[in-house]
């Protein structure tokens, strides 16, 4: 099951994806009020929802408050980059400012040189999450979405003695998470990664090969940090990044796809700052 969000008269609208049509709810209901009774909204949607013409109107289907990443989370892409796997899940943070639409530019800042694609997938919070076990925290997840983790690997490994990596600079830049416009609602099961370049596959893994899955990661945040509906929590990335050295880094101009067959995908170009749309 797939769903996804409209505008429609000024209003946000769930809607239910069938096909070529959608079931939708004609009535303005906010994004994490969706997640936080994602099953009595289901169930209106499936029930009496109004089947229309898929218009293609979407808007984006995240509203988080909080966006946490693992860093090499896939081991494979721990060996590709140099370094060991985390004994831990470490998280670096992502802001409500970095997301983007599925098929919106990402915008390189002026001062980064070497801009890198991650495809990731997204776990979607449910429910207030604090100090849960791990069958409440895969309880937890309303479902997924296709993600781009997009980073300035320049502005990323610069090094500070004493204080490390400049990992906010480097990821969380405005633009620098596209989100799907759909959302799988069901069970994590080995969900693929698919990531191409200009049409060329770079990345090609699944969840099945996480270090540290969703509910490992959720109950882990949650000792610390309470989640809420609409949170988000992201895989890490499968190998073929550009950091390996494998191929070469984003340039102004390139389309940059992530996919996974359950959700569905991003494709967005990347544009030098000065090269933006307006606004």
């Amino acid at each position: 099951m797939r769903i996804g969000f409209s505008s429609s008269r000024g209003m946000i609208c769930p809607v239910l994806i069938a096909g070529e049509k959608v079931k939708f709810l004609e009535r303005n209901i906010q994004i994490n009020d969706f997640y936080a009774n994602i099953e009595r909204f289901l169930d209106e949607l499936e029930n009496n929802g109004t089947m229309v013409e898929n218009t293609g109107n979407t808007v984006i289907p995240v509203n988080p408050s909080k966006i946490l990443c693992p860093a090499l989370n896939f081991t494979d892409h721990s060996g590709e980059t140099g370094q060991k796997s985390p004994e831990f899940p470490y998280f670096f943070p992502k802001f409500p400012s970095s997301v983007t639409s599925y098929d919106s530019d990402i915008i390189r800042p002026g001062p980064v040189r070497k801009l890198d694609y991650e495809g990731e997938i997204a776990a979607i919070i449910s429910r207030k999450t604090r100090d849960a076990g791990i069958q409440a925290s895969s309880q937890s997840i309303a479902g997924y979405a296709v993600v781009n983790d997009v980073s300035a690997r320049d502005i990323q490994n610069q090094f500070s003695e004493g204080l490390g990596k400049n990992w906010i600079m480097g990821k969380a830049a405005d633009t620098f998470l596209p989100v799907s416009s759909q959302v799988y609602i069901g069970k994590e099961d080995d969900l693929d990664i698919r990531t191409s370049v200009n049409g060329a596959e770079r990345q090609n893994g699944n969840t099945g090969q996480m270090i540290f899955s969703f509910p490992e990661m959720i109950s882990y945040i949650s000792k610390f940090i309470t989640l809420f509906p609409g949170d988000m929590i992201l895989s890490g990335t499968p190998p073929g990044v550009a950091m390996s050295g494998k191929y070469p880094f984003l340039e102004d101009g390139d389309v940059v796809r992530v996919e996974s067959k359950k959700i569905g995908y991003i494709s967005n170009m990347v544009r030098d700052n000065d090269k933006r749309n307006p606004g």
